[in-house]
C-alpha cells in the first residue's frame, strides 16, 4: 500500500510538472507569436520600411539557397560546382544586406 501512495505521488507530481512546463512554453509561444505578441509586431514594423522589406527578402533568399545545396549535396557526387554556385550568390547576397544595413543605420 506505501508503494502504491509512492507512486502515484510520483505521477501526480509529474504530471503536474508536465502540464505545468506545457502550459508555460504554450503561453509563451502565444504571446510571442500570437496576433498581438512582440514579434508580430516588430516583424510588421520591418516590413512597413521598404529597406528592412528588402532585407528581409534577401535573407530568405540566401537561406532557401542554403537549404537547395543542402538538398543537391545529398544527391550529387561531386559538390564543388554546388559549392561555388551557392557560395557566390551567398557571397552576393550578403554584400547585398550588408549595403541596406548600412543604408538602414547610416
Amino acid at each position: 500500500m506505501e508503494r502504491l501512495l509512492h507512486e502515484t505521488r510520483e505521477t501526480f507530481t509529474t504530471l503536474t510538472i508536465v502540464t505545468c512546463l506545457a502550459a508555460g512554453i504554450g503561453g509563451a509561444a502565444f504571446y510571442t507569436l500570437g496576433p498581438d505578441g512582440w514579434l508580430v509586431e516588430r516583424v510588421r514594423a520591418a516590413l512597413i520600411d521598404p529597406n528592412l522589406a528588402t532585407l528581409a527578402a534577401l535573407t530568405a533568399i540566401i537561406a532557401g539557397l542554403a537549404l537547395a545545396k543542402r538538398a543537391l549535396d545529398r544527391t550529387a557526387t561531386n559538390s564543388a560546382i554546388n559549392n561555388l554556385l551557392v557560395g557566390a550568390v551567398g557571397l552576393g547576397g550578403f554584400v547585398m544586406i550588408l549595403q541596406g544595413v548600412s543604408a538602414v543605420l547610416g
